[in-house]
């Protein structure tokens, strides 16, 4: 603040030294200056013209000299105060271990005394932030931690919202024209892993407040970007979402194809963690490699159409996805499944662990191990023999997770009843594309759940889902949030270093009421 005042500037120093000055060393003293030595008494705009300057100083990493300073006030006593006048400019003091930090004072001349702390965002040497905040399932940060993966992300995804139909067009439109700005920097083949494409997106996700009207554009490229920008600018009226419990379903094993799943490996460090583990356990049972049989690699002698394969490739997927899905905060209420999505479901729960499972997917009945851990279910796990929950007892009984693993019966029908009752609006199939297509299918009749890909947004887009350079996630993401399911756009940017960027501001609808 500094008032200029001799009564006032000594009050305020020791108020800041007082508070910020406990235990400093001498050797890192309070640094102090004041925006009115630069321009001057400002009345109410004196605080934040403060503020102002301060950020300013925060981004260049510099603290400016403050101007005419020549003789310290004789109120103070300066040797035995940890503060210091910043007479000559100086670079922003670091510290590894945490942000840049400010205090900002503004005290009005009624008494109104105002302190506002500020916490710089990234680094004064101007380097990007890591996203913070990006959630991890226990049974990933378990895991060994992937080092710097082969691939970029190859779609990204624009979440757009708003309070009505009309605003979330006019979004639309705000975001082609923002767009139109950056040509011809951005040529329509422009990638969406590029820094520019992919802030927006961060940004659009992580900064901005998320509404009911929802509209999600799934993107490769700047081309593909305006053209879903277009078609929602173009698009008529939206109904309003709200949220929905979640089941996640695991079907036996359903659809399958050489390479399900590689390129989320190469670029999702959750996939990765729980694949490579699995890999590692099939190893050792097998002696062989279950990702040369998943990716069909050079060498493999192995077939993925051999059950014996087929089912710990399904259930080492199925964890995975598990995974994937909580890393964006999709966590199911629910959990469901049939032989090996049943141990995927019971993984889920934390019923059994992600090796104990991936062993009674890969033996024989006849041969299950008898050193099975289990652990009470930390959600409703429902036995899709008699569509019931599964009771406490007998998810702790090793005994009930290998008959479930031999692949009794079952049929999803059975489940509906214990959906309903437990308010389930969302049915998430985890697992090969549209496997539940026609066991659990969406009819649109009132009341019943709606049913999600994990590699698109229907089971009817599975090819064009499955050319998706990130094997149809993003679309998978789009169509859960514009169902109406929170989401963490954080956990699509884990591993990399993104900044906010300036993004188009809400299109507000003005409306006049006159008296």
């Amino acid at each position: 603040h500094g008032a200029g005042s001799e009564l006032g500037d000594p009050i305020e120093v020791q108020a800041a030294a007082a508070v910020y000055g406990r235990a400093r060393d001498v050797a890192r003293p309070l640094l102090t200056g004041s925006v009115k030595t630069n321009i001057g008494h400002l009345e109410s705009a004196a605080g934040v013209a403060a503020l102002i300057k301060v950020v300013l100083a925060m981004r260049h990493g510099l603290i400016p000299k403050h101007l005419h300073f020549r003789d310290p006030s004789p109120h103070l006593d300066w040797d035995r105060l940890p503060v210091r006048v910043v007479s000559e400019a100086i670079a922003w003091p670091s510290a590894p271990d945490r942000p840049p930090l400010a205090g900002v004072s503004a005290f009005g001349i009624s008494g109104t005394n105002a302190h506002v702390i500020v916490e710089g965002y990234g680094r004064p040497d101007g380097a990007s932030p890591s996203p913070q905040g990006v959630p991890q399932p226990v049974a990933v940060t378990a895991l060994p931690q992937p080092d710097a993966l082969p691939d970029a992300r190859g779609t990204r995804l624009l979440p757009l919202s708003a309070r009505s139909a009309a605003s979330l067009r006019s979004l639309a439109k705000r975001y082609l024209a923002w767009l139109d700005q950056r040509e011809p920097a951005l040529a329509p083949d422009e990638a969406a892993s590029g820094a520019v494409l992919s802030d927006m997106a961060w940004t659009a996700g992580t900064g901005r407040s998320h509404f009911d009207h929802r509209a999600a554009v799934a993107f490769e490229d700047c081309g593909s970007l305006r053209e879903g920008l277009q078609a929602l600018a173009a698009a008529g009226d939206s109904e309003p979402v709200t949220p929905a419990k979640v089941a996640f379903a695991y079907a036996d094993r359903g659809h399958r194809w050489i390479g399900m799943c590689e390129a989320l490996h190469a670029s999702e460090p959750a996939v990765r963690a729980v694949l490579d583990r699995c890999d590692e356990v099939s190893g050792d049972v097998r002696d062989a490699s279950l990702l040369d049989v998943m990716f069909a690699r050079p060498g493999s002698a192995e077939s993925l159409d051999d059950p014996r394969w087929a089912r710990p490739a399904a259930y080492a997927l199925q964890c995975a996805l598990t995974a994937l899905w909580s890393g964006v905060g999709v966590r199911p209420a629910v959990a469901f499944g049939h032989g090996v999505g049943a141990l995927a479901a019971a993984q889920a729960a934390g019923v059994l662990g992600l090796e104990d499972g991936l062993r009674l997917a890969m033996t024989r009945p006849e041969a299950m191990p008898d050193d099975i851990a289990t652990g009470a279910p930390s959600l409703t796990l429902i036995d899709t023999c008699s569509g019931l929950a599964v009771l406490p007892d007998d998810a702790r009984d090793p005994d009930y997770w290998r008959r479930q693993a031999a692949g009794e019966p079952e049929s999803f029908r059975n489940c509906a009843g214990t959906l309903a009752s437990a308010g389930i609006g969302t049915v998430i199939e985890i697992g090969p594309d549209g496997a539940l297509g026609t066991m659990l299918p969406e009819t649109g009749n009132a009341g019943e759940p709606v049913v999600l890909s994990s590699f698109g947004r229907s089971p009817e887009r599975g090819a064009a889902a499955k050319s998706r350079p990130n094997g149809g996630f993003a679309d998978a993401v789009a169509a859960a949030w514009e169902a109406g399911l929170a989401v963490s756009f954080a956990g699509l940017f884990a591993g990399e270093s993104r900044r906010r960027v300036s993004l188009p501001d809400y299109p507000f609808e003005r409306r006049r009421h006159w008296i």
